[in-house]
């Protein structure tokens, strides 16, 4: 009987071993709302698909909303281990990857997926700027989107619907590339993140802000806003979720092979559900009530004009800081031509 009960013991203690336990932990940390479109397009199918694949081997905390820290400070707690893998967002930490805001360049992409695509090829590991901006932060890309081409949105006291109008507007802006767009149409760009758009245009504080259709009705910013343009482009935002080197390499290789697979995947799925719904919602914000306007082909003239100094200045700013702003901008132009030639 004793010798019995050891054996029990013996086999209870092998299906409590490590081997059989759950190996990885990761935590997911940003900015974005549980439901924003973002969330559900990049992180909620990242998370499904390799939890298909891999089962309880993996676990993920998802902190979004900036439960553990604001857009800005995304890239230094996931440096510090806080977050395993975090929201960064180049133009947020504009001094620590500024060659990064190349895709954030007005009149570059006219879609969400050249966009992406195009900045894929630079931020992933063994491109450009994973090796000038992303590796020396210690980071390392899983997966990438670049949004649609921004519109410009404007609360309903603002009564925008020409390109005139723009002169004087107070506009939300990201640092970088898209301020300089808004400085070339006479607006006057303020920073902030897009958690701060709604309280900023109900107060008055902003008169209105740059972002695409998908993230207007995200933020609920459909709800206070009078006017939009529907065929601008004044740039978009290149968002990565990048995972520690730390982390990383503590890994096993077939849970990297894994992440890396499906982080390519999402990639190129989520630029094409935000192109989609970036038509969609264009009409819907119309259909309630808000003045969907588009540019003259003058008025589009003289912007492309204006966003072409944009670029230029752009790149000779970050030239003149021993930067590589002129090689950048030509690396990623080559890219999204590319990406054009292959019917992308």
């Amino acid at each position: 009987m004793k010798h019995g009960t050891t054996t029990i013991a013996f086999f209870v203690a092998i299906a409590a071993t490590p081997s059989m336990a759950q190996e990885v932990t990761l935590k997911i940390a940003d900015s974005l709302p549980a439901d924003h479109i973002i969330t559900h397009n990049t992180t909620d199918v990242f998370m499904e698909r390799v939890k298909e694949e891999l089962g309880d081997r993996v676990a993920f905390e998802h902190y979004p909303a900036q439960q553990l820290a604001k857009a800005k400070d995304m890239l230094a707690i996931t440096q510090a281990g806080i977050a395993d893998i975090g929201y960064i967002v180049p133009s947020y930490v504009s001094e620590k990857m500024p060659l990064g805001g190349v895709v954030e360049l007005p009149g570059e992409i006219s879609s969400s997926c050249e966009g992406t695509l195009a900045f894929r090829n630079l931020v992933q590991p063994g491109g450009v700027l994973d090796e000038l901006e992303f590796q020396p932060n210690g980071v390392r890309v899983l997966y990438n989107v670049a949004l649609s081409p921004y519109q410009a949105f404007f609360s309903k006291r603002a009564e925008v619907k020409s390109l005139e109008d723009f002169d004087g507007m107070k506009m939300r802006s990201n640092p970088g590339a898209m301020e300089l767009s808004l400085q070339s149409v006479g607006a006057a760009p303020i920073r902030m993140t897009p958690p701060e758009i709604f309280d900023a245009m109900s107060k008055g504080t902003i008169d209105g802000a740059l972002l695409p259709y998908t993230s207007i009705f995200s933020y609920g910013l459909n709800q206070i806003t009078g006017s939009s343009t529907e065929n601008a482009n004044f740039g978009t935002v290149g968002i990565t979720y990048a995972i520690s080197e730390n982390k990383w390499n503590s890994l096993p290789e077939d849970i990297q092979e894994v992440l890396t697979r499906i982080g390519q995947q999402v990639t190129e799925s989520a630029c094409s559900a935000f192109d989609e719904a970036e038509k969609t919602l264009a009409a819907e914000l119309s259909e309630k009530g808000a003045t969907v306007f588009e540019l003259t082909e003058e008025e589009s003239t003289v912007l492309n004009d204006s966003f072409e100094s944009v670029a230029q200045d752009w790149a000779k700013r970050l030239d003149s800081r021993g930067k590589k702003g002129s090689e950048i901008l030509s690396i990623f132009r080559e890219q999204v031509e590319t990406l054009r030639a292959e019917g992308t």
